[in-house]
């Protein structure tokens, strides 16, 4: 059979292209000009000995992200040939035959798609064609490598092909995959629908916060029930759907609705308690029965990238539930306003300045809704509210005090 690469006379050095080098040459003069005035700032000022250490060691840091972009620059380029790759950069070099390369990847960024090239031993090597100016040579050689994408796709779907539970055929397991597909489609616009009613227009506000609180168990159920059809940790070339979406929006929904809507005193027991919420969802996914695949070698990575996600889960869902559920009579404390400002963000919140109005609670800023904190002026008398909280996790709100 006709070989590609024997057209190819190697070796094949590609050095960085003139804008790739330009950009990394006015990177490395920005940050060594940047690490330079900050030093030269430190001779004139005079600052106690750790404000000299942090700000020395943010100016080293400069000037060293500046010797690497000149040197990158200067040192950068890639080396084909017919059984070896070889990458330098500022002060690496890296070489590697034929026979110490698994294979390869394509990764896929926010712009572009980029090769990489996995070791069977060390770190992945992640390649960008466009600072090199690569071109078919480099393609012709990196696809004579074995395909670890398709192999790790072949072997999913043949697991599913295998798994008696979801059919009595091959065919009709793989049905069942496509009706599972379709659905998990739907499921997954579920958390985005939530996320743009809980902002827009959060009413009714209890099913807004019990839909938040359910989805990542419907996600941990299915798991659960079907782990050779349904995936958690969405990893590339397995021909499952994914369910991650339902663990990942539902808990920031439940920790900003929380932030926006309830003004809490004791963080720490929220914190607490929170995380002992979160931890039987946490617990779940980790205990997630998973069907065995090459593709999934870290079994702890997805547990752990989730606990903050279950963090805010707990928190926020304790907090909104401790407000939603607290019937206890508030005490009331009168008091003046002594300012106003508007924090803007992703949200805009509208927050009121007060008076001292307890000897054991400094909270002196306080976000009101938008309508009261129109309504009310520097000066004007207003009431303080402190809710026991149904678990016992104190809250408070502002407003008239009629």
């Amino acid at each position: 059979m006709h070989d590609p690469q024997s057209e190819i006379r190697y070796p094949v050095v590609y050095k960085m292209t003139t804008g790739s080098q330009i950009a990394s040459w006015i990177l490395g003069l920005f940050f060594g000009t940047c690490g330079v005035g900050l030093l030269m700032f430190l001779l004139q000022g005079s600052f106690d000995p750790i404000g000299y250490a942090f700000l020395g060691g943010i100016a080293l840091c400069l000037l060293a992200v500046s010797v690497y972009c000149i040197a990158y620059a200067m040192q950068g380029s890639l080396t084909l040939e017919a059984q070896a790759i070889e990458i330098r950069k500022a002060f690496i070099t890296r070489r590697l035959q034929r026979s110490e390369i698994l294979g390869r990847r394509i990764t896929q960024g926010r712009s572009a798609s980029y090769p990489v090239i996995v070791p069977r031993t060390g770190a992945s090597i992640t390649i960008e064609r466009s600072t090199f100016g690569l071109d078919d040579r480099f393609s012709t050689w990196f696809n004579a490598l074995p395909d670890l994408d398709a192999q790790e796709r072949a072997e999913a779907l043949a697991m599913v092909e295998r798994d008696a539970s979801l059919g009595s055929s091959a065919q009709e397991r793989l049905a069942t995959l496509e009706k599972a597909k379709q659905a998990v489609k739907v499921l997954n616009l579920l958390p985005m629908g939530l996320l743009f009613w809980s902002f827009v227009y959060p009413r009714p506000y209890a099913a807004i916060i019990a839909c938040a609180a359910v989805l990542p168990w419907v996600a941990v159920v299915l798991t659960w029930a079907k782990p050779g059809l349904f995936q958690l940790d969405g990893k590339k070339g397995d021909v499952r759907p994914n369910l991650a979406m339902l663990l990942i929006m539902p808990p920031l929904v439940l920790a900003m609705r929380a932030l926006l809507d309830v003004t809490l005193i004791d963080f720490r027991q929220l914190f607490l308690w929170g995380f002992v919420l979160g931890m039987p969802l946490c617990v779940a996914v980790f205990a997630a029965p998973k069907a065995s695949s090459k593709a999934t070698t870290k079994p702890w990575a997805l547990p752990l990238l989730m606990l903050p996600f279950m963090m805010a889960y707990g928190c926020g869902l304790l907090a909104l539930t401790d407000a939603m559920w607290d019937s206890a009579k508030p005490e009331v404390f009168r008091t003046a306003v002594t300012g106003k400002d508007i924090s803007h963000g992703k949200t805009t919140t509208y927050y009121l300045h007060l008076a001292p109005w307890s000897k054991t609670i400094d909270e002196d800023r306080i976000s009101v809704p938008h309508a009261y904190y129109e309504a009310v002026d520097k000066a004007d008398v207003v009431c303080v509210r402190l809710h026991p909280g149904k678990f016992g996790l104190r809250w408070m709100q502002v407003g008239p005090c009629g």
